[in-house]
């Protein structure tokens, strides 16, 4: 199996391309063979992923060296690929995915986790989520998708200098916190009319609408507590009739899922969902800016093979 690592040197402020060259010595040292690539601008990953998986016949696995943003970017262009693998060196600032899919935190176990692997035929199939909206035409997301005002902040951390101070202190969750206070006294929320399946639901001033294919998302925040990697099912969490001061209490039980008691949070599942905002909401696929306005969502069981150790079955099927 040819092994290819995508890296992008600006994730975490540099620190992926610090982390990449201890990587990479590691591999040499073991006497892995192997092929590097670096992004160079968005979208670049997604690119490259699919320029590899058109260029291998036979079984390849693709590395993202990265944040969120990188491995979601990979998945988007070696999903379609069956003979493509997909692997994780966590190295931006919130590393949801590796949170979600059993992967070390810590860059270098990570890597030392996936080098155990290499010697393995098959890795097991997760689902992924798709999207489709009138900026994308077939979107992935691997995370989880949002609507409204997780997405606002998104794009807001996104778009910051303050990230990348923070960053460099290794204090970059907390620029969601000062974007989060930000947001909580300007957003206007929406009524929202969710689709999913057959069933019909509307939502009166709607906060956030996520769709959720892992549990994780922000930085560790446990938003769909249930949400199953293998279930061939994606879970929507909708936060509607909410005061501002509520939703700071609800962005604190988040993060051990407390949030999904609150009479003002609903909790949905299902295979095909239509979201139908009444005013045009941001919306993100892995904390990556996705569009706006209506989208339609499916989930695709067993949709990309993964590097780690655990077999489908682990996570919840």
């Amino acid at each position: 199996m040819k092994l290819y690592f995508i890296i992008n040197p600006v994730a975490g402020n540099g620190f992926g391309l610090k982390i990449w060259k201890k990587i990479e010595n590691l591999l040499i040292q073991q006497n892995i063979s192997f092929s590097a690539l670096y992004t160079k601008f968005a979208g670049h990953a997604s690119l490259l992923a699919e320029e590899i998986a058109k260029r291998n016949k036979q079984a390849v696995a693709v590395v993202a060296v990265g944040g969120d943003g990188t491995i979601h970017e990979v998945v988007q262009g070696a999903n379609r690929y069956e003979h493509v693998s997909v692997g994780y060196i966590p190295a931006g600032s919130g590393n949801d995915f590796s949170r979600g899919f059993a992967i070390p935190k810590k860059p270098l176990q990570a890597a030392k986790q996936l080098i155990g692997l290499l010697d393995r035929k098959h890795f097991p199939k997760f689902d992924i989520g798709l999207f489709q909206n009138k900026k994308f035409d077939r979107g992935t997301f691997v995370n989880n998708f949002g609507c409204g005002f997780d997405a606002a902040i998104s794009m807001k951390v996104n778009r910051s200098r303050l990230k990348r101070i923070l960053n460099r202190l290794a204090l970059g969750k907390f620029v969601y916190v000062c974007y989060l206070l930000q947001q909580l006294f300007l957003y206007k929320p929406s009524k929202v009319t969710i689709q999913i399946d057959e069933k019909s639901y509307e939502f009166e001033k709607v906060w956030l609408v996520t769709v959720s294919n892992q549990p994780y998302y922000g930085g560790g925040m446990k938003i769909a507590p249930s949400a199953s990697l293998s279930d061939g099912r994606l879970d929507v969490i909708c936060v509607h009739n909410i005061s501002r001061m509520k939703i700071l209490f609800l962005f604190i039980t988040v993060f051990w899922g407390g949030h999904i008691k609150m009479k003002e949070v609903s909790v949905l599942t299902g295979k095909r969902i239509r979201i139908s905002p009444a005013r045009a909401l941001p919306q993100h696929a892995d904390g990556e800016f996705a569009g706006y306005g209506p989208v339609s969502l499916a989930v695709k069981p067993r949709g990309i093979a993964v590097l780690t150790e655990d077999s489908a079955e682990d996570f919840g099927a």
